[in-house]
């Protein structure tokens, strides 16, 4: 059982809703907040919240960016919001500075809002040089080439677990060489980022990360308990993940990059090889309630060492979902560095707008653990996807 109280530090609501909120205090004491610059393309229309009065729920709507003020946004777990007015940012402040109301805002308002129309909100700038210093340390040098789609994989998207492959055409994928992270993100790493100056990308619900009590790090982010710091991070959403690779100088991968690197040119079916999944290559069957050390259970590792890219935790990507793009096979027979669809949201399907995840968490089916398997969810999954971060980084 996590230890979070041991090391949680209580903190004023005014404090902690300035943390969440990302603003700046000028010298006279007047609130303002930093333009994006880092943020996801821009679209025309844009997300505002208001709050007329302190006992009315915060409301949320699809504006004209002409609209807004650049000095009135508040940031929430990666995502920034702006906000009418002064009177309503400050009212807004002080509700998230409450978990619950913090989630209820981007998981639920904002997820809600982005299904129906489509658009995707603004992102918090990153900020900080600390991991630009991190080049390509504990990274592994995926040499450029080719891999074969077998028109046949495995898709949670539906919502479930399939009880059969999907199928489509049969083609030829050509990857240009990248690095790739050994391992994935770890409490310990996010932490690094959160306290060089993100602090409004911090999970506000998230148990697994606090604030310190105890010297030297009083007042740091610090995962909540010892034995957390080399568990992958999760509670990320895809904006919290894409936030932290663009600290790091990285990104997200692709889909082809991600299925590249797991399965290699001779189409691996497992990131280790051909057989399947058992307690030396990962958690199977699950063991483990909770997510493991990233540098656990080497044999599972692929051929050029790196680990875990099935179980313990999935990995967001960079594209969109679809499964058009997908399964069918270009008029030339092979797809160079392909990046997914160009929009995500298709207003006939389910979830109305996903993107991709690789890798798998827990699970006692093999299938759950091969290369071609296919997941797509909101940006905003954090929680029961158990999703978590690995990046890349071009060959230059």
């Amino acid at each position: 059982m996590l230890n979070v109280p041991r090391i949680l530090r209580l903190r004023t609501v005014a404090k902690t809703a300035m943390l969440l909120a990302g603003v700046l205090i000028t010298s006279n004491g007047s609130v303002r907040a930093e333009p994006p610059k880092s943020a996801t393309e821009p679209t025309k229309q844009t997300y505002l919240l208001s709050c007329p009065s302190g006992e009315a729920a915060i409301e949320l709507k699809i504006v004209d960016r002409a609209e807004i003020k650049q000095e009135l946004a508040v940031d929430i777990a990666g995502v920034r919001l702006w906000v009418d007015n002064a009177a309503s940012l400050q009212r807004i402040r002080n509700r998230v500075s409450n978990a619950a109301s913090a989630r209820r805002i981007v998981a639920d308002d904002v997820d809600k809002k982005l299904r129906e129309t489509g658009i995707l909100p603004d992102a918090t700038p990153t900020r900080g040089e600390e991991g630009k210093k991190l080049g390509t340390e504990n990274m592994v040098r995926i040499e450029e080439g080719e891999f074969t789609r077998l028109g046949e994989f495995w898709d949670s998207t539906g919502g479930g677990l399939d009880e059969t492959p999907s199928r489509g055409d049969k083609y030829r994928v050509q990857v240009s060489a990248f690095y790739i992270d050994k391992f994935k993100v770890t409490n310990e790493d996010y932490c690094k980022f959160l306290n060089d100056g993100n602090e409004s990308y911090a999970t506000p619900w998230n148990p697994r990360i606090a604030r310190s009590a105890l010297g030297p790090s009083i007042g740091k982010f610090v995962p909540a308990d010892r034995l957390l710091a080399k568990t992958p991070v999760v509670l990320v959403n895809w904006y919290q993940a894409k936030g932290y690779a663009a600290w790091a100088g990285k990104r997200l991968p692709t889909e082809a990059e991600w299925e590249f690197a797991a399965g290699g040119s001779e189409g691996r079916t497992y990131p280790w090889g051909n057989e399947p999944p058992d307690d030396t290559r990962a958690d199977f069957p699950v063991q483990h309630k909770h997510t493991v050390p990233v540098d656990w259970f080497p044999k599972g590792a692929t051929p050029e060492g790196v680990f875990q890219m099935a179980g313990n935790s999935a990995e967001w990507c960079a594209d969109y979902y679809d499964t058009a793009s997908y399964v069918k096979a270009p008029p030339e027979g092979v797809l160079i560095n392909p990046k997914g669809p160009v929009q995500g949201f298709d207003p006939n399907s389910w979830y109305k707008l996903r993107v991709l995840f690789k890798g798998w968490c827990k699970g006692n089916r093999a299938d759950l653990f091969t290369c071609t398997k296919r997941h797509g969810r909101g940006p905003f999954e954090d929680a029961d996807a158990g999703i978590s971060i690995r990046c890349v980084k071009g060959c230059t």
